[in-house]
This record gives C-alpha cells, sequence and structure tokens, in this order.
C-alpha cells in the first residue's frame, strides 16, 4: 500500500489529535460545516469540500452511539503533512450503522463494499445513500488517492478503481485519509 506509513501514525496519534488538536476537531455538526466553508473560502476547492464534507457529516448523521470515555465529533486535519486531508471518529462505524437497515451484514469488510457500491438508505421512501458512492467517483475521476478503513475493513480508491481489503488492526469508528494532489 502506497500510504501504510501515513495510515499508520495517523493511526497511532488519533487520540492525542482529538484531545490536543482543537482547531481541527469538531464536536458539532455547525463547527463542523463552518470550517468547511473557511476551507472553501481559503482555497476555493469546492470539490475537495464536498469530498470532505460528506465523510465528515456522517459522522453527525450516523453515529447514534460512542463509548463513552471516546471523543464524540470528528477529527478532520485538511493540511496533514501539507498532502493529506485526515478525516476520523470515534462512532459506531459502517457496520453498526448498516446493520440497521441489513441485520444480515456479518464483517466490517461486507459493510464497507456495501456503503461504497450500494445504495443503502435507513430513511426509506427517501432516496438516499450515494454519498460514499459519490466520494468514490470523484476521487477515481480527479485522479486522487483515498484510503478508508472502519472497523476491520478497509479500502483504497484512486485512478485505477477501488480495492477492499480486511486490516488486522480494527478501528473504532472511521478513518479517511485523502490526497487530493495526481502525483501519488
Amino acid at each position: 500500500m502506497i500510504y501504510e506509513d501515513i495510515i499508520e501514525t495517523v493511526i497511532s496519534n488519533m487520540n492525542n489529535a482529538f484531545s490536543e488538536d482543537s482547531d481541527n476537531f469538531s464536536e458539532t455538526r455547525d463547527i463542523f460545516s463552518a470550517r468547511i466553508q473557511s476551507y472553501v473560502i481559503a482555497t476555493k476547492k469546492y470539490l475537495e469540500a464536498a469530498i470532505i464534507g460528506e465523510i465528515g457529516n456522517n459522522t453527525f448523521d450516523h453515529n447514534f452511539g460512542y463509548i463513552n470515555s471516546l471523543p464524540k465529533g470528528v477529527y478532520c486535519n485538511t493540511s496533514y503533512l501539507h498532502n493529506f486531508t485526515i478525516l476520523a471518529d470515534y462512532g459506531r462505524g459502517l457496520k453498526k450503522t448498516l446493520m440497521a437497515v441489513i441485520p444480515s451484514m456479518t464483517s466490517d469488510l461486507e459493510a464497507i463494499e456495501t456503503a461504497f457500491t450500494k445504495r443503502v438508505s435507513g430513511r426509506s421512501p427517501e432516496q438516499r445513500g450515494n454519498g460514499l458512492k459519490f466520494v468514490s467517483e470523484a476521487i477515481q475521476q480527479n485522479k486522487w488517492h483515498l484510503f478508508f478503513q472502519s472497523g476491520t475493513g478497509a479500502c483504497t480508491i484512486d485512478k485505477t478503481g477501488i480495492t477492499f481489503y480486511k486490516k488486522a488492526l480494527s478501528l473504532t469508528g472511521c478513518l479517511a485519509i485523502i490526497n487530493f494532489n495526481e502525483d501519488i
């Protein structure tokens, strides 16, 4: 994997980042939305902001239960090592979220595959559930790179497509690492 060192560094520093980096941690949707708007004003990167917003807003749309000792909200750093955008939360993760709609969901890998490839919504009859499909298409079309993990399920998306796999280390919540540069 291209970003394995970055992934391991981010994972090992998540607890410190959440507690020590208040400029990049949003406890509520309104704070996160304001930060996304500030990002757009400063960079004029509307598509990138839409991708960041889609991933980050899922924290507030789908996490109805956090472990008491873990921070509630989303960490979003748009200039990690000057090249990466990091989004992370300690929510319930994709599998528990999707099990509310698909009770037969058996694994984190199945959950991540479903989230990025199938239209699934817990808000029937509303036609929802396209957010991560939009993220995947935009990443591929613009030759960017995304790593996403929830539980032990993970995927990488780049100009060549999407690859799903299982990681040995299980994460609570979700982690996204995005490179919006074509040169990876």
